[in-house]
């Protein structure tokens, strides 16, 4: 594996693969979120107008309903053990916890190109070349940040296309614009995918504000059942099988940390997920401990105030070692600014 170290090396590999390329996949993580599936959509749209067919690769049970007003002519396939694709470009993903079956797309593909802005872990994928910047705010930046030159020169339909996708990876990453990560270069950003006709409070009340009455119960059940510890410092949150099911809802349905940042005195949002009878899917918001150390403690991995993980056993011990390593980060503070 080579890593790349600038924008235009991975412009110019990327080229390169595409130019001698028969069939091309790209894909990114599990449970598809506004960057990385944002960012698939984008740069899909942007190979076709060079010519080059792709397919976006997805899970049979990946949610995407909330992305269908940006999804006009994608080409989506489901996986399938077996399928082959020459070129294989993995998208915000740089683990192989993240990718789940598809995993062997990886393995099977000939040419094989990671582009992420998470902080690395000790399990990184094996790629032919990876570009990670963890000072992009999200992986949709890099896309536009590649192919600036390419969008500028594209009919106006297709530019609002690109730009609506790559607004809404931005928005995905900041949470609109409130979290830490937000900067200058965001919100240059933001400002340019505005010039390209984008409509920011239309593409917001669509990507933030379109939850169904059953999202909003199922939230008022986890929030109802909110914990705290440490003298308020930590906020728990759960959700398990039985709500999710009472409210007719798949497991990742809805984003709940971002319903609860910014309450008064809080440091640290834990919000552990029941997605199997001992499998738990744990979310980690904080902008002053780093929670991205916590999440790689269980074999995750994320950003410094954004991270995640798979946790597997007894709920009550899990929980207990969770809040344990919360609380000792919060000890260490700010050391672990």
């Amino acid at each position: 594996m080579k890593n790349l170290n600038n924008i235009q090396e991975l412009k110019d590999i990327l080229n390169g693969f595409l130019n001698a390329s028969k069939s091309v996949a790209i894909m990114t993580h599990t449970e598809p979120d506004g960057d990385g599936f944002c960012a698939s959509l984008a740069l899909q749209r942007l190979l076709s107008y060079q010519g080059i067919d792709s397919e976006i690769i997805i899970d049979a049970d990946s949610q995407l309903e909330r992305f269908k007003f940006l999804m006009e002519g994608a080409k989506l396939s489901i996986f399938e053990s077996g399928n082959y694709y020459e070129t294989l470009i993995v998208l915000d993903c740089n683990s192989y916890t993240l990718l789940g079956n598809r995993d062997e797309l990886l393995r099977t593909a000939r040419k094989r190109l990671v582009i992420d802005h998470h902080i690395p872990t000790d399990k990184e994928l094996d790629s032919d070349y990876t570009f990670v910047d963890i000072t992009e705010v999200c992986t949709g930046s890099i896309i536009y940040k590649m192919f600036k030159s390419e969008i500028n020169n594209l009919p106006p339909a297709e530019q609002r296309f690109i730009a609506n996708n790559l607004y809404i990876t931005l928005i995905n990453d900041t949470n609109n614009f409130t979290n830490s990560n937000t900067d200058a270069k965001s919100l240059s950003l933001a400002a340019e995918l505005v010039d390209l006709g984008i409509v920011p409070s239309d593409l917001y009340k669509a990507f933030f504000l379109n939850n169904t009455t059953s999202q909003m119960k199922y939230l008022g059940e986890v929030l109802s059942g909110m914990e705290l510890y440490n003298e308020g410092q930590i906020l728990f949150l759960y959700s398990s099988l039985d709500m999710q099911k009472r409210n007719h809802l798949s497991t990742n349905a809805i984003s709940v940390p971002r319903f609860v940042q910014g309450i008064k005195g809080v440091e640290v949002i834990a919000f552990l997920r029941q997605d199997d009878k001992e499998a738990y899917n744990l979310s980690l918001r904080s902008d002053t401990v780093d929670v991205n150390a916590i999440a790689v403690s269980y074999g995750g991995g994320g950003h410094r105030s954004a991270s995640g993980a798979m946790l597997y056993g007894e709920l009550e011990e899990l929980k207990s070692d969770l809040i344990s390593k919360l609380k000792q980060a919060l000890t260490e503070f700010p050391n672990n600014v």
